[in-house]
């Protein structure tokens, strides 16, 4: 087909269209079509599976990855089959997938399915498992808990107490199993976060001892199995870096009580979904682009690409399926998107939307078959998609020498031009695992039938215009000679001198401005003068403070510098008290902990500034140090 466009070979399943969401998902078996069981998705689901045996103790688990690195399908995937709907799949799936372990302890558990919310955990877990027990029950079959909960639930702003909500579930699970609707409860917390976020916020509203209640429960629910699954982006910890250091270490040890899985996929593993998304029919590949997309595959996985060991048959095998992609394109993708992008869902979002240079808007031109989308096709991607937040952080990635120097290049050179892109991107990433050899960039910007032309622009890009510098077999071709500060080193050598500072009041209490502030309306209108001192004082000093008389103003507008919601709230409740000097105006501040990281950003770039002497040696470190400190002042 001589005339066909590259996006005609296309056939994207649905599934890869749209991110999976539990609750509207698990009503639709075919929402699965399609789903790829990796080794690595088989691993986990043989992990969790050992906790269906009676005597088991593993069934509570948090599940931690990147945005868009398949929780929530995976999620999906364990509540038909733990509910024993395993028949209800995709008959591709239900054939690529191994349930042995599953089976070995046949288990008809009910999903109780919930979403992430800023709203209290109880709540959300109370209505969801209504919800639960009102589809899967009807009218025939009823439980005697559901109108427990749906009396809870009643009013516009419902409250649940944690100890009520944990009552229920117990309730429930016993009631299930008596009557033998059930063997137990599946309780899966998608985007765990955005509780563990109000959580944090709000800690009078939401304890996460609930978390841990829900947990230790799990564990000892032997024979009437309760499983607790909790999906996450990034550690408990990370949700609790405003709290004080208590409160750290009680999210820290409920943290523990989860066993965890990481989703991490191998990038062979997500070489394969990569094809399976773009699912390109073999039969209209143009004559010849299976074989070239094989060979770079295989030279691709000989330089070391894909990893130490790569399994190179495996890859050379899904090579023709990537088409357009050059197989040199599919480790940049991966570094690029787990960098500065949200993982495989962007990588998706790249493949398959219509954003500007991403993969669909090159394959609206016709298919060849040395068609290929190659790196220096992707930079122009990552220029418009990640430049702002590329030149935000450039003291680690150079990405302002980088593309100032691609876009100023004179030069109508098509291949001088796609060499520089190529070696820039490489350059941003800077990998150990993607040099940018000569024979890297040979194979990555044109075919076989190039080598040559290739070879000779960036000998003259090396020798002649002095844009291309070697750093060597081991580090390969650079786009700027050398600089005698290494930024990223001087960045975390000040992060280790400045320190973490944990309190943001002792840093700038110092610094705020306590002119005296007049009356002015007062002034206006009466013609008489008065004034206020302003001061500020931490949470500690606030009692003693407020107390003392106000020696040479008219009154005093005090505030409490709070680090935390705590603080706030501590001190919110005392100004509401405060009835000792009437002349005292109490100002509460919002959370200061969420400037901790702005002030240590200033902080270290001041030591660097301070403490690195080569800089004035140096004028392209030099300027960046003055770019970075002028981000943060």
């Amino acid at each position: 087909m001589a005339d066909s466009k590259i996006a005609d070979l296309f056939n994207i399943q649905r599934r890869f269209l749209r991110s999976a969401h539990l609750e509207r998902d698990f009503r639709d078996p075919s929402a699965l079509e399609g789903y790829v069981v990796t080794t690595q998705i088989q691993q986990h689901l043989d992990r969790i599976a050992t906790g269906l045996d009676k005597k088991s103790g593993q069934r509570a688990w948090r599940i931690t990855g990147d945005y868009g690195s398949g929780k929530s399908s995976f999620a999906l995937l364990l509540a038909h089959l733990l509910a024993g709907r395993d028949s209800d799949l995709p008959s591709q799936l239900r054939k690529s997938i191994d349930l042995t372990k599953v089976r070995e302890n046949r288990t008809r558990l009910l999903p109780v399915l919930i979403t992430g919310s800023r709203e209290p955990l109880a709540v959300a877990i109370t209505r969801s498992l209504l919800k639960a027990l009102e589809d899967a029950f009807d009218g025939r079959s009823r439980l005697n808990i559901p109108e427990d909960l749906r009396a809870v639930l009643a009013g516009p702003k419902p409250q649940v107490a944690d100890d009520a909500a944990i009552g229920f579930i117990l309730e429930a699970n016993s009631e299930l199993i008596a009557k033998d609707k059930a063997d137990g409860l599946l309780i899966i917390l998608d985007e765990l976060g955005k509780f563990l976020e109000f959580a944090a916020l709000h800690p009078d509203r939401q304890d996460i001892f609930l978390l841990q209640q829900l947990a230790e429960l799990s564990t000892r629910s032997s024979r009437e199995p309760l499983f607790t699954i909790g999906l996450l982006h990034q550690g408990f910890s990370a949700y609790a870096d405003q709290l004080s250091q208590s409160a750290q270490k009680e999210w820290e040890k409920v943290a523990g009580r989860f066993e965890e899985l990481l989703f991490d996929q191998p990038l062979d593993q997500i070489t394969h979904l990569v094809g399976s998304a773009l699912n390109t029919s073999e039969k209209l590949y143009p004559p010849g682009a299976e074989t070239r997309a094989k060979s770079a595959m295989r030279c691709a996985a000989g330089l070391g690409w894909f990893g130490v060991a790569p399994p190179t048959t495996s890859l050379v095998s899904a090579a023709a399926s990537l088409y357009p992609l050059h197989p040199t394109t599919i480790p940049v993708l991966v570094k690029l998107f787990s960098r500065f992008g949200q993982n495989e869902r962007s990588l998706f979002s790249f493949l398959l939307s219509n954003e500007p240079f991403g993969l669909q808007a090159f394959a609206q031109q016709e298919a060849r078959s040395d068609t290929f989308y190659r790196i220096h096709h992707l930079y122009d991607y990552a220029a418009a998609s990640f430049g702002h937040r590329l030149s935000v952080q450039s003291y680690r990635n150079h990405w302002n020498h980088i593309d100032s120097l691609v876009r100023s290049f004179p030069t109508q050179n098509e291949a001088e031009i796609a060499i520089l892109k190529t070696v820039g991107l490489l350059n941003l990433l800077n990998s150990p695992d993607l040099v940018p050899s000569e024979e890297a960039i040979v194979l990555a910007v044109g075919a076989a039938a190039a080598e040559d032309t290739t070879r000779a622009a960036i000998e003259r890009l090396h020798r002649e215009r002095h844009v291309l510098y070697s750093r060597g077999k081991q580090g390969g071709y650079c786009l700027w000679s050398h600089t005698s500060v290494n930024l990223d080193a001087a960045y975390e050598a000040a992060a280790r001198a400045v320190g973490h500072h944990r309190k943001v009041t002792a840093h700038i209490k110092d610094n705020l401005d306590t002119r005296p502030l007049v009356a002015r309306r007062h002034y206006i209108q009466t013609g008489n003068l008065r004034h206020f001192d302003v001061a500020y004082c931490t949470l500690a000093e606030l009692d003693k403070i407020a107390s003392e008389p106000v020696p040479s103003a008219d009154g005093r507008i005090l505030i409490p510098l709070c680090e935390t919601q705590e603080e706030v709230n501590l001190a919110t409740s005392f100004a509401r008290e405060f009835k000792g000097r009437p002349e005292t105006l109490i100002g509460i501040t919002e959370p200061l902990a969420s400037f901790a990281g702005l002030l240590q950003e200033l902080e270290r770039w001041t030591w660097v500034q301070k403490s690195i002497p080569e800089l004035k040696d140096d004028r392209y470190a030099a300027e960046e140090v003055a770019r970075q400190f002028s981000l943060t002042a």
